[in-house]
């Protein structure tokens, strides 16, 4: 959302920013007045009360407040929804003749859905399953909409049943500088995984690679992310060639990212597009991809895409082999920059939102 601002401030839009925040989370920052005209924060109402009794998902009810829609009645500028989940005032009546627009996230339902699945705690799980009838029930509320941006190529055909969908990927970091890192001890070639190890999907990708992958090769892999589990924690110290870096340094972190001669990206949820990608294909070598991590063929021109254990190791030992050179980095490069040029994909929604006004 950070990078889709400063593409629309850049191009000249005036955006008025109205976020949510609670305890530890979302907090109030100066930063965004760079790029904002004006900025509201919004305490989330986060009671039990709405958790148990609300007929709208609880991630949508405990987004309520009143002075939101104060403010949004103050003119009548085009709104912009940041996901289903910020959309408690897209059928106010009071906004009936507002251009209003929604940016979708994953098809949320189905997301909870398939959290639900990997969760081992009951009380999460009946959560989860709870607020996926929630979502699913409350979906129709994007008839409200003018247009729907979604951020996933495979939702357009989900979401055409109720606006006009268009796909526009995420916005990404585009004027970063490549840091200079150091090894941080991992000499040679190995392969790695990453992401927030607390998340339970990312915990099951990972006993994936170590029960399924490392028993076939020899070559060393790498997972690191957040607070992994002691569950976690003891799959990876029965492989021998598996390192579990719990919790890794920003620093550390960028250093595995740009020294692992493999990205292993695996999901077994095929909801909206992992950053972790975005962030291996940026500033990594060969990356391995499974389908579901794909989106639509999206991604098919700069991963290798395998979905079984020996085709995955199959792959694994023949792009040991492969230096990663400049040629194979500057033709990532290209078809990157035409997907995830934030100018353009700007320019996109500007075209949508201001048309006909």
């Amino acid at each position: 959302m950070f990078y889709k601002i400063k593409a629309l401030h850049k191009a000249g839009v005036e955006v008025i920013f109205h976020g949510f925040y609670y305890s530890g989370h979302n907090k109030p920052n100066d930063e965004l007045l760079k790029y904002c005209k004006e900025t509201h924060y919004y305490r989330r109402n986060k009671n039990l009360f709405r958790l148990l009794f609300s007929f709208r998902p609880y991630i949508v009810s405990s987004r309520n407040h009143k002075s939101l829609l104060e403010n949004l009645l103050k003119d009548d500028s085009p709104i912009l929804f940041d996901g289903l989940h910020t959309c408690f005032y897209l059928d106010h009546p009071a906004l009936k003749d507002r251009k209003k627009f929604v940016r979708t996230h994953n098809i949320e339902h189905d997301y909870y859905i398939q959290l639900a699945n990997i969760e081992r705690l009951w009380f999460k799980k009946e959560y989860l399953l709870k607020e996926a009838q929630r979502l699913h029930s409350y979906e129709p509320v994007l008839q409200n909409a003018n247009a729907l941006f979604t951020i996933a190529k495979t939702d357009v055909a989900h979401f055409s049943k109720y606006a006009k969908t268009i796909h526009i990927p995420p916005f990404y970091i585009t004027d970063h500088v490549r840091k200079d890192v150091n090894k941080s001890g991992f000499d040679g070639r190995f392969i790695l995984y990453h992401g927030t190890l607390s998340v339970r999907e990312n915990e099951k990708a990972a006993k994936f690679i170590i029960n399924e992958i490392a028993p076939l090769i020899k070559h060393r892999i790498v997972i690191a992310g957040k607070s992994p589990s002691s569950w976690l924690k003891n799959e990876a110290s029965i492989q021998e060639n598996v390192k579990l870096v719990a919790s890794p340094s920003e620093i550390q972190m960028d250093s595995l990212i740009q020294y692992a001669h493999i990205h292993l990206l695996v999901t077994f949820q095929q909801t909206g597009v992992k950053l972790k990608l975005l962030h291996a294909l940026d500033n990594g070598k060969h990356v391995i991809i499974n389908s579901k991590m794909d989106d639509d063929g999206l991604f098919s021109g700069m991963c290798h895409i395998k979905d079984e254990p020996a085709e995955i190791a199959k792959k694994i030992e023949e792009l040991m082999k492969t230096d990663f050179t400049d040629a194979l980095q500057q033709e990532r490069k290209t078809q990157f920059s035409l997907l995830f040029d934030n100018d353009v994909n700007a320019g996109r929604i500007i075209g949508e939102i201001f048309s006909k006004i």
